[in-house]
């Protein structure tokens, strides 16, 4: 396990699309502070913490393009072939891939975040909120990452056509971030709407609030609640707006999502016919 680590972190260290990935977080880090300062300059007041996290949405569409375009390489150039015929393990070879994607997705996250709080400091200054506090929500963010890498690490050591792993991975990662927006949307709707409205005239008129047919109620919220918090998509959502009230059950939930997805991923390596 150690030499296909080590093989493969030095491969990380000369792929291109891992630094493309990297240096896009960090750009994406000096933008979001780059719309502080100048809401700072109009007047407003901005706290340090409040874009920590806006770059969540985005981890899955990385970790997506860096896993298909860098585990799909092994299988056209032989790699993964080659490492089997010298007698490395099926498992071995797997888990080595997923922590390697893993890593290169949490690099990609550090980066943004470094930047971001470099940058901040000085626009900005300290962080207003408890460091505890801030810890654990990027504590959560980095085991989310981990979920995404065994989710297309899944996909992509399981396909060996790159050009459709890398297809398959990017759309997954559009699917995702789309299923999670869809769940907030609904846990969003309010439970009354109407006050105002427009009259034929131009004229604003007030109406009685009436209840809203679209808002959850009973088993159907709880069950909407527990997808958007269990599913990798409605956590990226969560903690994407700013943090989640319960980063403990997330980390929970997305350790599952990587035990079983890593469960599956290897069982249908070990019977797969590479060729």
């Amino acid at each position: 396990m150690s030499r296909l680590l080590s093989a493969n972190f030095m491969r990380l260290k000369y792929s291109k699309v891992f630094w493309i990935c990297v240096a896009a977080m960090a750009g994406f880090a000096a933008v979001m502070q780059w719309f502080n300062y100048r809401d700072i300059k109009d007047g407003a007041e901005v706290i340090l913490e409040g874009d920590l996290l806006v770059f969540v949405p985005f981890v899955s569409i990385a970790a997506g393009a860096f896993a298909s375009l860098f585990l799909g390489t092994e299988y056209s150039d032989g790699t993964i072939r080659n490492k089997v015929v010298i007698g490395h393990r099926r498992v071995d070879i797997y888990l080595s891939n997923l922590i390697t994607t893993a890593a290169a997705a949490i690099i990609m996250c550090a980066a943004y975040l470094i930047v971001y709080s470099l940058i901040g400091a000085a626009v900005i200054g300290s962080f207003t909120a408890e460091p505890l506090a801030i810890l654990t929500q990027i504590l959560c963010v980095m085991v989310l990452s981990a979920a995404f890498a065994a989710i297309f690490t899944l996909l992509a050591m399981n396909n060996q056509n790159k050009a459709v792993s890398a297809v398959l991975c990017v759309l997954l990662a559009f699917a995702l971030l789309l299923a999670g927006s869809y769940l907030n949307a609904q846990l969003e709707e309010p439970e009354y709407t109407g006050g105002y409205y427009m009259d034929e005239s131009g004229q604003l008129q007030k109406e009685e609030p009436y209840k809203n047919p679209r808002y959850l109620e009973g088993n159907e919220r709880k069950a909407y609640q527990f997808a958007y918090d269990f599913l990798p998509s409605g956590q990226q959502i969560q903690l994407g707006s700013g943090g989640s009230p319960h980063p403990w059950r997330l980390m929970g939930y997305s350790a599952v999502v990587t035990i079983v997805t890593t469960a599956a991923g290897i069982l249908i390596f070990r019977r797969k016919n590479l060729r």
